[in-house]
């Protein structure tokens, strides 16, 4: 089958801009929200779309089809799903296994690229070198029109990044040299790290250390899945694995495994206002879709809180009390922007934080935390000597004097 000429339609999908906010010029994907689907059928990825659109999706993962699409009606239905999702502001990438960098993979990238798609995924078998690879997606890529990108999965081999001890300022736009690096073309724009999901047990003294490493690696993905059912507490430590996802890392990863609840024609949540902080999640049919909304409301407090959006983070050491606990400081020349304090209990117990000693121990003043977004039901501010997180829940606040 020949190489599909390339639309300007399916070509404005990768455009840039869709995700300027004005406080940068940063391209789409340092702050993108992806969304990664397994395999499908293009009509059964349409039929998702509001729902992605909704949630706060930017761009979509999805397995690379067969190259060719050997039936019309398949070349068709994909060619549909670009256009849908172009109309949605929705980029498509695909997930291209790989096990050496040919003219093959090269024909392969040209082929998806001229049909609209975003940019790749590259997998590779255990062992194998990818930086060829990468180098060969990457060269493709930026022949192509648009902000096309590469995403490869991390190497903790190839980091020098040593475990950080806690509080430590952590920014999350280090311009550090990284095999991630956008001047880099032997490297992928944006790097995978599954080791969050190998934490076992899952508390707060495992899961800061790594947490601060992965801080240190500019444009890096957290593939952070919960735990499997039927863990009763299952459904609560997803909510707080998609709040360390939504709110650590400039760009996130979320996967379908996390049965987010799509149903088509899911209204988004209001956009979040000075005076009125978002309300706790409505009861739900499901577990299922209690999490979708809960993504909602942290999709929307990310996207409106520059601070948490593009602050640099100081990490706290609660282990004691499993809790994580981290603060999201303004950028410079933020002006009168407070910092954010996000506080996630890893534990079936309610715990009661005093907090005031950390914050000045940031250099940081403040008496109580004004409420942005918290798990339970309760109102109001919170004090900072007595900062109360329930049972396998979070708590988002901002600090004031």
């Amino acid at each position: 089958m020949p190489v599909a000429v390339c639309t300007a339609s399916a070509q404005t999908l990768a455009r840039p801009g869709w995700n300027g906010s004005g406080f940068n010029a940063d391209p789409w994907w340092k702050h993108a929200i992806f969304y990664q689907l397994g395999a499908q059928s293009a009509d059964g990825i349409i039929s998702k779309l509001n729902a992605l659109q909704s949630l706060g999706v930017d761009a979509l993962l999805l397995p690379a089809p067969a190259q060719g699409l050997a039936a019309d009606s398949d070349s068709e239905a994909f060619d549909d799903l670009i256009l849908q999702a172009s109309a949605r502001n929705l980029r498509v990438l695909l997930t291209l296994q790989a096990s050496s960098a040919n003219a093959d993979l090269a024909a392969t990238a040209r082929f998806w690229l001229s049909r609209g798609v975003s940019g790749f995924r590259v997998v590779t078998p255990p062992g194998q070198d990818s930086q060829a690879i990468v180098q060969a997606l990457r060269k493709a890529t930026s022949s192509a029109v648009g902000g096309r990108i590469v995403i490869a999965d991390f190497d903790p081999s190839a980091s020098s990044a040593a475990p950080v001890a806690t509080p430590h300022l952590l920014s999350r736009n280090s311009k550090a040299k990284s095999s991630a690096s956008l001047g880099d073309p032997a490297g992928a724009q944006l790097l995978i790290d599954s080791r969050l999901s190998s934490i076992q047990p899952l508390n707060a003294a495992n899961l800061r250390p790594l947490l601060a490493q992965s801080l240190l690696q500019p444009n890096l993905l957290l593939d952070f899945s919960p735990p499997a059912a039927p863990n009763p507490s299952s459904s609560e430590l997803a909510r707080v694995i998609a709040t360390i996802q939504l709110t650590t890392h400039p760009a996130a990863l979320i996967d379908a495994s996390q049965q987010l609840a799509l149903q088509a024609g899911e209204p988004p949540t209001p956009a979040v206002t000075a005076a009125k902080p978002l309300a706790p999640p409505q009861s739900a049919a499901s577990p299922a879709a209690a999490l979708s909304d809960w993504v909602r409301q942290l999709d929307t407090l990310h996207r409106g809180n520059a601070t948490l959006r593009y602050g640099s983070i100081a990490l706290l050491n609660f282990d004691a009390q499993n809790v994580l606990v981290w603060v999201a400081r303004p950028v410079p020349g933020a002006g009168l922007a407070a910092p954010v304090v996000v506080a996630c209990n890893l534990s079936s117990s309610p715990a009661r934080l005093s907090l005031t000693a950390a914050i000045k121990g940031l250099g940081l003043h403040g008496w109580f935390l004004r409420t942005l977004l918290r798990s339970d039901r309760a109102m109001g501010a919170q004090d900072l000597d007595s900062v109360a997180v329930p049972p396998f829940g979070v708590y988002i606040g901002e600090l004031r004097r």
